[in-house]
């Protein structure tokens, strides 16, 4: 039988899947090679582009690093306080592997982020960005494969914490926010972040059936499907494969499909 991954990445030679409680390392094929249970509540990875490591983040505030060609764990770090949910995002290592970039909660502040950037030499961090000013919260960062520049997505909170955010996609560019495009339209927002969020899982059935492409994922307040606006339009996994929504498309148009 199949398992179940909310995650699962592959290269020419591996597969990592994560299912939150157990990661898995299958061959190319999707044969088990190895399982490992080192963290709970861990869902997503980041494979080096060197092929044979893994990154993977747990919402308990830990980091485990996996050499995929030894099939051992190499060190289990803590990089965040327990229990900040703001770790439970999706990790993404540059495109020349010397830097693992992830979003966490702030010290002592897990309502807002900081951008970590991890040396892979020896996996420890060398910036913290965003420790502090401006209330802002990110949600997805993506390295554009092209150009390799950097893109956050997230919004500034208000200072009323149940009111209106400004949302926003931008560049991280000499350590700080450029490039900023406001989207004014919250369901945009929602959109990229959901579709960027299931191409970074590797679009598993797990992650797409929670997701706002489907009549599962329904409104915390009406208990109604998500009321996507102008994307309503419930797209199959196929269909989101090849749109392949990226930051750098909702940069260029960030507020419609141009």
């Amino acid at each position: 039988m199949r398992k179940s991954f909310v995650s699962l990445l592959s290269n020419d030679r591996y597969q990592v899947g994560c299912t939150g409680q157990t990661v898995y390392v299958l061959d190319s094929a999707g044969n088990e090679l190895a399982r490992f249970r080192d963290m709970i509540y861990a869902y997503y990875a980041a494979l080096h582009p060197d092929g044979n490591t893994a990154a993977i983040f747990s919402n308990k505030g830990l980091m485990a690093i996996y050499s995929l060609s030894e099939l051992r764990l190499i060190k289990k770090y803590r990089v965040s306080a327990v229990c900040d949910t703001q770790t439970d995002c999706v990790p993404c290592f540059s495109l020349d592997g010397k830097y693992l970039y992830h979003i966490e909660g702030r010290k002592g502040d897990s309502l807002n982020s900081r951008l970590s950037v991890y040396s892979t030499i020896d996996y420890q961090p060398v910036l913290r960005l965003f420790e502090h000013g401006p209330r802002t919260v990110f949600t997805c960062i993506e390295i554009d494969k092209k150009t390799g520049c950097i893109f956050l997505l997230g919004y500034f909170r208000k200072d009323d914490y149940w009111g209106s955010s400004d949302y926003f996609v931008a560049k991280l560019i000499d350590q700080s926010l450029q490039d900023i495009k406001i989207i004014d339209d919250h369901r945009i927002y929602d959109f990229y972040r959901s579709a960027v969020h299931l191409k970074q899982t590797g679009y598993t059935q797990d992650c797409y059936n929670y997701s706002r492409f489907t009549d599962s994922y329904l409104s915390p307040f009406t208990g109604q499907p998500i009321d996507m606006g102008p994307f309503n339009h419930k797209y199959t996994l196929d269909e989101l494969k090849q749109l392949d929504f990226t930051l750098s498309q909702l940069w260029e148009s960030p507020n419609g499909f141009d």
